[in-house]
């Protein structure tokens, strides 16, 4: 049952994808942040009045800091597979067990300690896998969205760090994905307002924002029931489905054929991806539990 738990998540994160780049460009990137923040704030909050639990947290800043760098890193992502194929879009952003490797090294060689070798290298057979899979890919134009879809794997390594240390602090799952889709809130509006055109709502458009919605909250409902059952390496693995299903919908909505040298970077990174998850947690359990994480990403 676990394994349906994470195949259904996987799958609903790349409907999501394909929703927000079916929306675009009647609905901007931010406005897709906002409604992805309205559904899970609204839905949470009434659940939690519903069940007699509270909202409020003595974790404050620590859910400012998770949240703020999963915000950012969620609307990169969603604006890079708004102009990427949705299967390079997606793999950009399942760098971040990559990223978090190499954090985890760079915690190492700061407090001088041996670096753990077959870690670093999967970081670097991760980042040859991603040359594989943007050399067929991206024209000169797509640089950049391609470059902002790698940095939300980085960022989103950042945001797993700090969910780390909520998980330290005793703060409950649904209150960290509550505070984080509040700020998916605010920053959505905000940018909308600030950046972004008015939005156009047809019935596609509006289809597509329900779409986002329903997905993510769905979505992370799912993850979180996969990562609670028990084998968090199965978990793991089986995330990397997204990949799969968003290269099967790009095929079937907008003909997206992945060449070869790509499959072969989508390959490479999966396998360094969940080799780097499994390398982390050992290197993370050779002293206490997440002290080689303690301290990064942080500024107080």
């Amino acid at each position: 049952m676990q394994s349906l738990w994470m195949l259904a998540a996987s799958f609903l994160f790349a409907v999501l994808a394909a929703s927000v780049k079916l929306g675009a460009p009647e609905i901007g990137t931010f406005s897709m942040v906002f409604y992805r923040g309205l559904f899970g704030v609204v839905m949470l909050y009434v659940w939690a009045r519903l069940t007699g639990k509270t909202i409020a947290t003595p974790c404050l800043w620590s859910h400012f800091k998770r949240s703020g760098a999963g915000t950012v890193a969620l609307a990169m992502w969603l604006y890079s597979v708004t102009f990427l194929p949705l299967s390079t879009g997606m793999t950009l952003n399942y760098t971040s067990p990559i990223f978090m490797a190499a954090i985890l090294i760079a915690a190492g060689l700061l407090r001088r300690r041996p670096i753990e070798w077959r870690l670093a290298g999967t970081v670097l057979v991760g980042f040859a896998g991603v040359v594989e899979v943007l050399q067929p890919e991206i024209n000169p134009q797509d640089f950049w969205p391609a470059l902002i879809g790698l940095g939300s794997g980085l960022l989103s390594a950042v945001a797993y760090i700090q969910i780390k240390e909520l998980s330290d602090l005793h703060e409950p799952e649904w209150r960290v994905v509550f505070y984080f889709s509040l700020c998916n809130l605010v920053f959505g509006l905000v940018g909308h307002l600030l950046l972004e055109p008015a939005d156009t709502y047809t019935l596609k458009s509006t289809a597509c924002v329900v779409a986002v919605g329903l997905s993510a909250c769905f979505a992370q409902i799912a993850m979180t029931r996969s990562f609670g059952a028990g084998n968090l390496l199965l978990s793991s693995v089986l995330s990397f489905s997204g990949i799969i299903f968003a290269a099967f919908i790009g095929l079937a909505v907008w003909g997206d054929r992945i060449e070869a040298q790509s499959a072969l970077g989508i390959a490479i990174i999966i396998v360094a991806g969940v080799a780097a998850s499994l390398l982390t947690k050992r290197a993370g359990k050779k002293t206490a539990p997440g002290e080689e994480l303690k301290g990064i990403g942080r500024k107080d």
